[in-house]
């Protein structure tokens, strides 16, 4: 890359870094309108003026690449720096409005909600939920897990009626990372715009056909097993059995796949698993639906974690006609090999 080309690349990062501030300062506009900030509107500027903090050093360390290449200084970094200190400031003096301390907050700071103590002085409570302390799911955009999370944050946080807008927006935001977290990124920290994120939310990701083709997907792509494990025996029934809950409730007739689902099941099997299915069908009747085969696999992995760990004594003859103790292990659930451990006879 040329010295023009490696210019104009750092031109634009400044420009966005420069971005970043305006989107700060606007912010601190609308947040210097609030009387009387929440415990959690403060504990979100906070969290803002955390990542807008980190600003300058990516902007310095960006100037002194732009000034070395154009060995020149210009008034960029002057201007940055008198609007950067000045936010900084408004920002420190906002959130000395109230001292944030253990006492005072009501929200995990890891997106849990906690059991609300006197969220101001005076025994006055302001928008006080009172929860036990409970995890929050997260989201990170990943269509085959959009179901669990959506019903599980609309039991806990969306549908109750004594947490107004403010605190369930925080409590959505706490919940996403990554891509889904942009979705909503742009609204302002406002009440009103909860209603307006959870909408953002659901038309990205209640596309049925995305859902339904994503945990068919998950259906097909599920890990070829090996060898002989109750593990990997566990996990296939756990995959196949989370997509087909997911398809049902996307209204699918999951109930009338048991043929297709066992036989792509069954070619994902090791061969002594598989061998052991097709004895077991032969025994029977009638095709066998999938609650039969499910069973089936169930006890299989039963049996073989009952013997992961157990050890079975044989004798064995050497080449030169010597018997010997050896101890067949057992490896995942598997037959491995025999270890010789003392002359038996001779």
């Amino acid at each position: 890359m040329s010295a023009a080309d490696t210019l104009k690349q750092h031109i634009r990062k400044r420009s966005c870094i420069k971005g970043k501030m305006t989107i700060f300062s606007n912010y601190l506009d609308d947040f210097g309108t609030i009387t009387k900030p929440s415990t959690v509107q403060l504990l979100d500027l906070e969290s803002r003026f955390n990542k807008f903090d980190a600003l300058y050093a990516a902007f310095d360390a960006l100037q002194d690449e732009i000034e070395m290449l154009l060995e020149s200084s210009d008034s960029e970094r002057e201007d940055f720096e008198k609007k950067y200190h000045e936010l900084v400031a408004g920002a420190r003096n906002l959130l000395g409005a109230r001292p944030l301390n253990a006492a005072t907050l009501g929200v995990a700071r890891e997106g849990s909600v906690a059991s609300f103590e006197d969220c101001q002085a005076g025994g006055h409570k302001s928008n006080c939920v009172r929860l036990p302390k409970i995890d929050l799911p997260t989201f990170q955009g990943h269509y085959q897990h959009w179901l669990e999370f959506r019903d599980t944050f609309v039991s806990l946080i969306h549908s109750r009626d004594d947490m107004d807008n403010i605190n369930k927006l925080h409590y959505l935001r706490a919940s996403l990372k990554g891509s889904a977290l942009l979705v909503i990124d742009n609204l302002d920290f406002k009440s009103e715009n909860y209603t307006s994120a959870w909408k953002l939310l659901c038309s990205r990701y209640d596309n049925k056909r995305l859902l339904v083709n994503n945990h068919v997907k998950e259906l097909f792509s599920v890990e070829q097993i090996h060898s002989e494990s109750c593990a990997s025996i566990r996990r296939l029934i756990d995959v196949t059995n989370k997509n087909l809950r997911a398809l049902s409730t996307l209204d699918e007739p999951t109930e009338h796949w048991d043929t297709l689902i066992i036989h792509m099941m069954s070619e994902k099997l090791d061969s002594v698993t598989h061998r052991a299915w097709e004895e077991h069908r032969n025994t029977l009747s009638n095709p066998p639906s999938l609650e039969v085969f499910i069973t089936f696999l169930s006890n299989r992995a039963d049996l073989l974690e009952t013997l992961q760990e157990s050890k079975a004594i044989v004798k064995v003859r050497d080449n030169a006609g010597n018997v010997h103790t050896a101890r067949l292990l057992l490896d995942n659930g598997s037959f491995c090999h025999f270890v010789t451990e003392s002359l038996c006879d001779s």
